[in-house]
């Protein structure tokens, strides 16, 4: 990286937060970020994936709110943070290498914007960044999460580069998409998330909204730490 983080590093310890769609950019600017300032990387998409996960696994009907409010109120999920990588353990199962496969990314999707999921969540979220020193990204971390979180990022891109995005981050992972498919995916999820009454996706009026079209990883963390800096100087 041609950016260099620690050179914005202060006493205080920040808290971070980086909204947006999928295929933004979000996670790669998170991670370095985070490990740039030597600050905790938080996935919270990752906690919803796991519970959707889980509820595949057990069959669970996704249009069903009291099964899933009986399921919540039953789960045990827990997190752990080993420098950029978020493990995620859903009643003793690791739920972390199923977390992208996109039959979850679907489901997770469909219980975002259910009351007892959000609110099984938030908790486990707030007490990871309670003292601060972490960049938090997902899709409400700045509007619901982390209200009050000192810097609110907004990452957005077209969506014809984050279809390309999203289907290079699959076949990563060994998974096997069309681009016009992964298009149409992130068009659902778009208009899901955008759409729902319970923390729709949105940039609060405090964020720094960044397009990263044109940008590459490099820009982006620049003008992210060039914002740092500038906010850091002025406390």
């Amino acid at each position: 990286m041609n950016a260099s983080p620690s050179k914005y590093t202060s006493n205080q310890k920040l808290t971070i937060t980086i909204d947006g769609p999928a295929g933004a950019g979000k996670s790669s600017a998170a991670k370095l970020l985070a490990s740039g300032l030597g600050y905790v990387y938080l996935d919270t998409g990752a906690l919803y994936r796991a519970i959707a996960w889980k509820m595949i696994q057990e069959k669970i009907d996704l249009d069903n709110e009291l099964k899933i409010d009986a399921f919540c109120q039953a789960l045990e999920i827990h997190l752990t943070i080993h420098g950029d990588k978020n493990e995620v353990w859903v009643n003793k199962e690791d739920a972390t290498p199923y977390l992208r496969f996109p039959e979850v990314t679907a489901a997770s999707s469909v219980i975002s914007s259910m009351r007892s999921v959000r609110e099984k969540l938030l908790s486990v979220q707030r007490q990871l960044g309670e003292k601060g020193g972490i960049v938090a990204e997902g899709r409400d971390t700045g509007t619901v999460v982390f209200p009050n979180a000192d810097i609110k990022f907004y990452l957005d891109a077209d969506l014809s580069i984050r279809g390309k995005r999203r289907d290079k981050d699959l076949l990563n992972q060994g998974v096997l998409t069309e681009l016009s498919e992964t298009k149409r995916d992130l068009e659902t999820r778009d208009r899901q998330d955008q759409s729902r009454s319970l923390a729709p996706l949105s940039a609060g009026k405090d964020t720094v909204i960044i397009d990263s079209t044109d940008l590459t990883l490099d820009e982006v963390l620049e003008k992210m730490m060039h914002f740092i800096s500038e906010r850091v100087a002025c406390r």
